[in-house]
């Protein structure tokens, strides 16, 4: 049951340290920003470290595996939306109210 609940905390906090990650690698070259990305970096991190305390040295195939859900849902996602917006037949039509027709 252990194990169970440290997967199901895993993949969330996942998801929250990419993003973090994600902000870091967006950050690096505006100077403003660089202090509050590496600021929302911190939580995940920390989340991460407390759930790799509890579980122990022993669940690391546990925390890879979410570690890996993750990275493969992204990717599958990333994908899935250019195909998507590459098929004209499901895209819809714009249409401009502001001109008088």
């Amino acid at each position: 049951m252990r194990n169970v609940i440290a997967f199901v905390i895993a993949v969330p906090v996942t998801v929250e340290l990419f993003g973090a990650l994600y902000a870091v690698f967006d950050a690096r070259r505006d100077g403003d920003s660089r202090s509050a990305a590496l600021e929302r970096l911190a939580i995940p991190l920390a989340a991460w470290g407390l759930l790799w305390w509890w579980i122990g040295a022993g669940g690391w195939r546990l925390l890879a595996a979410a570690f890996a859900l993750v990275i493969v849902g992204h990717v599958t996602v990333f994908y899935a939306g250019k195909w998507l917006i590459r098929r004209p037949g499901i895209q819809t039509v714009v249409v401009d109210a502001d001109e008088a027709t």
